[in-house]
């Protein structure tokens, strides 16, 4: 088996898994070749009148690579086993692991390290997402409404904090796109909406590419009063992709 002692919300999980989580790429200390003790039903039985179960993780005095899981760090001490910090899971492969606990904190709840810590794993999981062997795509044409479309998606593969992406092709010259993008990881000027020029290195498709990003609160406000936006854009006639729909 392998374990991974991995930082989660101010705490320690302590992961173990049948399969190396460095063959999905995980990239934090694995520890290898250890084995563990951990009958479930026994370690979270609760009969009546008995204190709620206080799971402990324990290492063997005898072998550092043997765990065994305790109902109370008191059971782990009477044997002579060193309590290990965190809460022990088990897994198959660590992906599963990933899937299960990237639920994000209440921003209530959590601290901003934490959070950071939280937006760091996400980041982490839409990198390797974003390493998948997919077949290469292009515009469906060079028409600009295909070509807008497909910057779209590509910006919301390459970066997973775009909520929504608005294509506002009224009042904008023949060669140009400009998108507007729905962006709550970014904190900007609230008070004005800067669009940025970038390159769009396409062949067959010679626009210029302007993109502006806003929060969903300020995006709440130009829909009120449509003056936000940059001289000459408009949101009238504009198309829109979710994320998940992209």
């Amino acid at each position: 088996m392998f374990l991974v002692e991995y930082p989660r919300f101010g705490g320690i999980d302590l992961v173990f898994t049948w399969s190396d989580p460095r063959k999905e790429e995980y990239v934090g200390d694995v520890i290898e070749g250890v084995s563990l003790d951990y009958d479930m039903a026994a370690v979270h039985a609760w009969p009546d009148g008995e204190p709620a179960p206080d799971v402990c993780a324990g290492r063997s005095p005898d072998d550092r690579k043997h765990y065994k899981v305790f109902r109370y760090t008191s059971d782990c001490l009477a044997v002579g086993y060193e309590p290990v910090p965190g809460t022990p899971f088990v897994f198959g492969p660590w992906s599963d692991y990933m899937r299960l606990h990237l639920s994000p904190p209440h921003p209530n709840k959590v601290d901003e390290e934490d959070w950071y810590n939280y937006l760091d794993k996400v980041d982490e999981v839409a990198r390797l997402y974003g390493r998948r062997p997919v077949e290469a795509s292009m515009p469906k044409s060079g028409d600009r409404d295909d070509v807008a479309a497909w910057v779209a998606k590509s910006h919301f593969v390459v970066d997973t904090s775009i909520r929504e992406v608005w294509y506002l092709p009224q009042g904008a010259p023949p060669d140009e796109i400009r998108l507007l993008e729905l962006n709550d990881r970014v904190v900007g000027n609230e008070t004005t909406v800067e669009p940025m020029d970038f390159g769009l290195d396409l062949e067959g498709a010679p626009y210029r590419l302007l993109v502006a990003d806003v929060s969903s609160d300020q995006f709440e406000q130009i829909k009120c009063d449509p003056g936000r936006l940059p001289p000459g854009w408009f949101l009238d006639g504009g198309k829109n992709w979710r994320r998940r729909g992209a």
